[in-house]
């Protein structure tokens, strides 16, 4: 509790008085404005930025599909790994203030197909099995079918990205401090968002991964109320893994409920 106290302080001196307070991916309107910038992009840019983990993620459903991130042999065979990507945005603190809530104004229905799209894929039954390794540790780390429009005339692009990394990725290892492996600080800043993904046996093509990354940004912005122990505006009650850290605190804390479960029973938490 104290330290959702701290975490709310910082966002009311960033809201009322505009300080830069926050830390740049505990930060919903730089989170939203990343998930804008996804949305709107082509199939080419989205395929430039993201097809390795598209790859990556398809390998694991499909064994003739070849990895291009090979894993260390020191990976426990009973846990998962967690594929992340550093996002940099060509957009200023000004320009992303209170972003996040403009967003929400008509979200609703964009969420509505967005989890109506991967439950067609059968993404949440399967991403629940997957969960079971690394929430196993000690915690000690810090709809109706329908194809999702991710452009349309409602929703116009306002931020692109300035950089994004290559892909690493992250493990538990029991008693020891986890590990992450391949990651380039690119910038000399910190990331505006760090998509931290979990991999599932049916993401299998470059539609449904970024429903899936779609989704995980919007359970993101969900953990950094949760964090400051808020309420987050209802089109960001979703259901699944957003922050990682924040996964972890939902397994092994008493004082939250499980929301990374995406058939957990939480009050005002439902698919649209």
């Amino acid at each position: 509790m104290v330290a959702q106290a701290r975490e709310y302080a910082k966002w009311h001196v960033y809201r009322e008085r505009e300080y830069d307070t926050l830390p740049p991916r505990r930060n919903p309107d730089r989170i939203a404005a990343t998930l804008a910038t996804v949305r709107e992009m082509d199939d080419a840019e989205f395929e430039r930025h993201f097809g390795t983990l598209v790859q990556q993620f398809s390998s694991y459903g499909d064994d003739t599909v070849d990895r291009p991130i090979e894993l260390e042999e020191a990976v426990p065979h009973n846990q998962t790994v967690i594929y992340k990507q550093d996002v940099y945005l060509d957009a200023t603190i000004e320009d992303v203030r209170g972003y996040h809530e403009e967003f929400a104004n008509g979200a609703e229905s964009f969420a509505t197909a967005v989890v109506g799209r991967l439950q067609e894929a059968g993404v949440f039954g399967t991403l629940g099995d997957r969960l079971g390794g690394f929430l196993e540790s000690d915690g000690s780390a810090d709809a109706d079918s329908q194809s999702v429009e991710f452009s349309s005339p409602e929703y116009f692009r306002q931020f692109g990205p300035d950089h994004i990394s290559e892909p690493y990725y992250m493990y538990h290892r029991g008693d020891q401090p986890d590990r992450t492996v391949g990651r380039v600080a690119n910038l000399d800043r910190e990331p505006d968002t760090v998509i931290e993904m979990i991999p599932t046996a049916v993401i299998d093509s470059l539609e449904i991964f970024r429903a899936f990354l779609v989704h995980h940004l919007l359970c993101q912005i969900r953990d950094t109320y949760i964090g400051m122990g808020v309420e987050p505006p209802v089109p960001f009650r979703m259901l699944g893994t957003g922050i990682h850290k924040y996964t972890l605190k939902y397994k092994h804390f008493e004082m939250y409920p499980e929301y990374f479960d995406t058939e957990a029973d939480i009050d005002g938490y439902v698919y649209y």
